[in-house]
């Protein structure tokens, strides 16, 4: 039997592993799931729809699948928030469920959501990302692998940030971020996230060829088509350098990508 707390409120229909810890005054809606190992802290909020992985952390007053914050939502629609095995979501964040029928809002595996943030509706975050103190991602935003969100980070919806990047405290951002660079202030970037690149061990062959592409793309004209031609022309010959330029022309859909500008622009 899972240990649960005497005064916690379970859903007749919430399945809950037998490892699982679930705190005094917690809630855990009918069709909620929590995985082996995982702890639902004390006054915690999981609603219908909410899946937590194994060896997760859901910490006190967070609400995990709210319903979405959409005048046109239907509050009949049966959708998810789906939360990867490891990852930890502190105190007071919020994660809102998917706005589609049987579609998901995702959280990665081994996420650090930080105390007092916000994950909108539809969003997908990748692996290992960390989200710091009272940043926001509004609805259908998409956040690749290893990327880090400083606090009071403000992600307009429909936006998407690429895998590694950095983006810097009190930035807000309503255009794509490019895979491994630094963004800041209001949709600015400033090279590449090094200290993220080196801590992941990416080779120096690989950086010294995104420096390369980096110029290149911004160097003048247009960033999507300078991109193309160089990955059409097999300029990129690592992963990292393919991944790079891919993400400037791989959705058609985009709402535009981030430009390094000057102070002066800011």
């Amino acid at each position: 039997m899972a240990s649960i707390h005497p005064t916690a409120i379970i859903g007749e229909n919430a399945k809950i592993d037998p490892t699982a810890e679930v705190g005094a005054y917690a809630i855990i809606e009918n069709g909620a799931e929590v995985g082996a190992g995982s702890v639902i802290e004390p006054h915690a909020r999981l609603c219908s729809g909410a899946k937590i992985g194994a060896n997760c952390t859901i910490s006190s007053f967070t609400t995990i699948a709210g319903l979405p914050q959409d005048l046109h939502f239907d509050k009949s629609t049966i959708s998810y928030v789906e939360i990867g095995d490891g990852s930890v979501v502190r105190e007071g964040a919020t994660i809102h469920r998917a706005t589609k029928e049987n579609a998901s809002t995702k959280i990665g595996k081994n996420c650090l959501i930080m105390a007092n943030a916000h994950i909108g509706h539809d969003c997908v975050f990748g692996d290992r990302v960390i989200m710091a103190p009272f940043s926001a991602a509004g609805g259908f935003v998409e956040v690749g692998n290893d990327t880090f969100i400083s606090g009071g980070v403000m992600l307009h919806q429909k936006i998407r940030v690429g895998e590694g990047a950095m983006l810097s405290g009190n930035s807000a951002l309503s255009l794509d971020v490019p895979p491994f660079v630094n963004s800041l202030s209001r949709n600015n970037i400033a090279g590449f996230n090094l200290v993220g690149l080196m801590r992941r061990k990416v080779a120096r062959e690989a950086i010294a060829e995104l420096k390369k592409l980096y110029a290149l793309v911004y160097g003048g004209g247009n960033p999507r088509k300078n991109a193309k031609e160089a990955f059409d022309s097999g300029l990129a010959k690592t992963n990292e350098g393919k991944t790079f330029l891919r993400f400037f022309f791989e959705n058609e859909n985009s709402k535009g990508i981030v430009r390094p500008r000057s102070r002066n622009e800011d």
